[in-house]
């Protein structure tokens, strides 16, 4: 369902993605910042500068769901296990979790919180809360509908690669 559009507007909402986009990496390191200020702790505030968003989505998936594997995380996340494995890795050297075996079954490896792990996920997850609670401030201005139109959009757009023609649009060019 190919509509004509003005190209004027397709470019606006192409630099309105552009924007969004630089906004959401600038905003990593303003939640880090705000981490950051939440404790007095140095060893929390060191290991929280060496931390990146891909690490404290590893965390919070650990902190969410308990003992879990890397298979599990990554099922369950959308993150690569090649992405787990490596990201875990580094979680245990900072001390943020540790390597659990069942007895017999040294192969399967399980993640846990360590004490100081448990304190950044904690701390992590208030920072998700109020990120939420202002998320839902600026949706309520908006109708059922149109919240229904983003989320379907933004479905769409995270599905989508804009490197690759698809194949409607490559047979369209072929004509």
């Amino acid at each position: 369902m190919n509509q004509p559009h003005d190209e004027r507007l397709l470019r606006e909402v192409f630099e309105v993605f552009t924007r969004f986009a630089k906004k959401i990496q600038e905003e990593d390191d303003e939640e880090k910042a705000w981490m950051l200020a939440q404790t007095s702790d140095q060893q929390v505030q060191s290991i929280l500068s060496e931390m990146t968003f891909m690490m404290f989505h590893v965390l919070d998936g650990i902190g969410k769901l308990g003992r879990t594997n890397g298979s599990t995380l990554s099922s369950r996340f959308g993150i690569p296990k090649g992405t787990v494995s490596k990201l875990t890795k580094r979680l245990e050297v900072l001390g943020l979790i540790a390597f659990e075996t069942i007895p017999g079954n040294k192969k399967e490896l399980y993640f846990v919180l360590t004490p100081q792990g448990e304190t950044i996920y904690k701390l992590h997850e208030r920072l998700d809360e109020r990120i939420q609670a202002a998320a839902a401030h600026l949706m309520a201005e908006y109708t059922k509908e149109q919240l229904e139109f983003i989320r379907d959009f933004m479905n769409k757009l995270t599905s989508h690669s804009f490197l690759q023609l698809d194949e409607e649009q490559a047979q369209e060019s072929n004509f």
